[in-house]
C-alpha cells in the first residue's frame, strides 16, 4: 500500500514526472552506482538523481508489480495522494499534509545532513537557487551546530593568543 510512497520519500522527484518512476530505460550505471536519467516535466530541464541503497531495494522488492515499464503501476497524482492519506490515518497524523510535502521533507532532510544547497537545488530541478532557500529556513539544531563549527575553527586558527 505504502510502496510509492516509501520510494518517493527517499527521492526528490516531483509528482508530475514521479508516476512513471522509474522506467528500467531510465536507470543508468554511472561510475558504479544507479542514477534515473530523464527531463524535468515542468521546465524540461535534464536532470540525474542517484538512487540511493534504499531506493533499489524498493525498486527490487516491488519489480514483480511493474506495468508498462513503470515500478509501480499507473499511477497519477490524486491516486498518490489517496494513498498519502490512507498512511496519515494509519499513523494517526490530523494535520493536513499535502503530495508536496514529500519535496519539502526531503530537502530539509538533506540540507539538515549537510548536503549543500546548490546540489539539494539542482537535484529538485530548481531553475533559481531562491526558490531551494525557501527549504534552507534555519532550525536552532542547525544553526547550534553551524556556529559550533565556527567556533572551533576560530578557536583553533586563535590558540596561540594568551
Amino acid at each position: 500500500m505504502v510502496k510509492e510512497l516509501d520510494f518517493l520519500f527517499v527521492t526528490p522527484k516531483a509528482p508530475l514526472t514521479a508516476r512513471w518512476y522509474p522506467p528500467p530505460d531510465n536507470i543508468v550505471d554511472i561510475n558504479g552506482d544507479k542514477w534515473i536519467v530523464g527531463h524535468r516535466h515542468k521546465t524540461g530541464i535534464p536532470f540525474q538523481v542517484k538512487l540511493m541503497d534504499v531506493s533499489i531495494q524498493i525498486i527490487d522488492r516491488y519489480k514483480h508489480l511493474q506495468e508498462d515499464k513503470l515500478i509501480f503501476g499507473k499511477m497519477n497524482y490524486w491516486s498518490m495522494c489517496k494513498k498519502l492519506k490512507t498512511v496519515m490515518e494509519a499513523c494517526g497524523i490530523e494535520k493536513s499534509i499535502s503530495y508536496h510535502c514529500r519535496r519539502h521533507s526531503f530537502a530539509t532532510l538533506a540540507l539538515s545532513k549537510g548536503m549543500p544547497i546548490e546540489s539539494v537545488s539542482r537535484v529538485l530541478g530548481h531553475t533559481n537557487i531562491v526558490t531551494t532557500q525557501i527549504y534552507a529556513k534555519n532550525t536552532s539544531q542547525k544553526l547550534n551546530a553551524d556556529l559550533t563549527m565556527l567556533g572551533d575553527k576560530l578557536n583553533a586558527s586563535f590558540k596561540s593568543i594568551k
